[in-house]
C-alpha cells in the first residue's frame, strides 16, 4: 500500500511539473510570436491578472474578476486547421509604458488600439497573425478567456448605463465572440444571407469606395485619394476570392439587424459609411462602423483597407485594369 501511495505520488508530481513545463515552453512560442510583429513588440503576457482598472480597481471589482479564473493565455484550434492558436492577455513592457510607438499608415494608423487583449490566429504561410478585435472600438476590454468547450472567446469589457456611465452594479459584460474564415466577429447563431447588389463605402473622409456586384468591380472616385485628377473615376477587377471573401463579410456581419442607436459605444473621431443595396433594391444605411456593428462591421472595413494597400491606390498613386 505505501509503495503503491509512493508511486502515485511520484506521478501526480511529475504530471504537474511537466503541465508547468509544457506552460512555459507555450509562453517562450506566444513571446516568440509577439516579438515577430512590429506593433507587438512592445508587449509582453500579463501574468499579474486580474487586470489593473483605474477606474474599477475596488475590492468588490477585483475578487468579482478573481472568480473568472483568468489566465495569461489560452490555447484552443480557434480557425480549425489543426494548429494551436492563442488568446492571451497583454501588458506593455515597462520599457515602453508611457511612450506612443506608432507608425502613421494611410488610411489608418496600423499600431493603434492594441489595448490589453490580443489573438494569435496561425495561418497558411505558417506564420501567425497578431491582432485586438476591439480595436477602434473606443472600449477597452477587462480580459479575454476560452469557453470550457474551446469553441468560442469570451471578452469581458466595461459595461455602461445608457448614458455612458460606468455600471457599478453591473460593472462588466461578457461578449461571446467566434472565428469564421480566419476572422474573429460576434457570435450570431443564424445570419440570414442576402443577395448583395451594391454597397457604398466611406471611411473617415479619406476615400469613397463602391463595390459592384453585379459588374464586379471596385471603384475609386472623386477622393481625397485623386486629388491630382478629381474627376476621373479608378477601378479594379473584383476577382471571385475577392468576391467570396466580401460577400461572406456581409452576409456574416448581419447588417439587416445593426441599429443607429446613440446608445451603442462611441467612436471617438471620424465618419464612417456604409451604404448596402441588397435582394430587391432594398437599402440599409450604416453610420460610424466602432459605434454602430461592431466586430462585424470592422471586419469588413479592414478587409477593404487591405484591398487599398494592394491596389495600390495612395493618395497620389493609382491602378487602372
Amino acid at each position: 500500500m505505501t509503495t503503491m501511495k509512493y508511486t502515485l505520488t511520484t506521478a501526480a508530481a511529475l504530471t504537474f511539473l511537466l503541465s508547468c513545463n509544457k506552460e512555459k515552453q507555450t509562453a517562450k512560442k506566444i513571446t516568440k510570436i509577439f516579438e515577430a510583429d512590429y506593433c507587438y513588440k512592445q508587449m509582453m503576457i500579463n501574468d499579474s491578472l486580474p487586470p489593473k482598472i483605474s477606474y474599477l480597481n475596488t475590492t468588490a471589482f477585483r475578487e468579482k474578476i478573481e472568480k473568472e479564473n483568468l489566465k495569461p493565455f489560452y490555447t484552443a484550434d480557434l480557425n480549425h486547421d489543426g494548429i494551436d492558436d492563442y488568446v492571451v492577455n497583454i501588458q506593455q513592457k515597462k520599457e515602453y509604458r508611457g511612450k506612443e510607438i506608432a507608425i502613421n499608415v494611410f488610411p489608418l494608423n496600423r499600431c493603434d488600439g492594441m489595448g490589453n487583449i490580443a489573438i494569435a490566429l496561425s495561418q497558411k504561410s505558417g506564420k501567425y497573425r497578431i491582432f485586438n478585435p476591439y480595436k477602434e472600438m473606443n472600449e477597452e476590454p477587462i480580459a479575454a478567456k476560452i469557453s470550457p468547450d474551446g469553441k468560442f472567446i469570451h471578452v469581458l469589457r466595461v459595461k455602461y448605463t445608457p448614458s455612458r456611465n460606468v455600471d457599478y452594479k453591473e460593472f462588466y459584460e461578457t461578449d461571446i465572440l467566434t472565428v469564421k474564415n480566419n476572422v474573429t466577429t460576434e457570435y450570431i447563431k443564424t445570419p440570414q444571407k442576402h443577395t448583395i447588389n451594391e454597397v457604398k463605402i466611406e471611411l473617415h473622409g479619406q476615400f469613397l469606395m463602391t463595390l459592384d456586384f453585379k459588374e464586379k468591380k471596385m471603384y475609386l472616385d472623386h477622393t481625397r485619394l485623386n486629388k491630382l485628377d478629381a474627376e476621373k473615376t479608378y477601378f479594379k477587377k473584383m476577382s471571385k476570392e475577392d468576391e467570396e471573401q466580401l460577400l461572406m463579410l456581409l452576409n456574416d456581419m448581419d447588417f439587416t439587424n445593426i441599429d443607429n442607436s446613440e446608445n451603442t459605444p462611441v467612436k471617438n473621431v471620424g465618419n464612417y459609411f456604409l451604404d448596402i443595396n441588397y435582394d430587391q433594391n432594398q437599402n440599409k444605411e450604416i453610420w460610424n462602423y466602432g459605434k454602430n456593428g461592431g466586430l462585424r462591421t470592422m471586419n469588413f472595413y479592414d478587409q477593404i483597407i487591405l484591398y487599398i494597400y494592394q491596389f495600390g491606390w495612395t493618395e497620389y498613386e493609382y491602378m487602372n485594369d
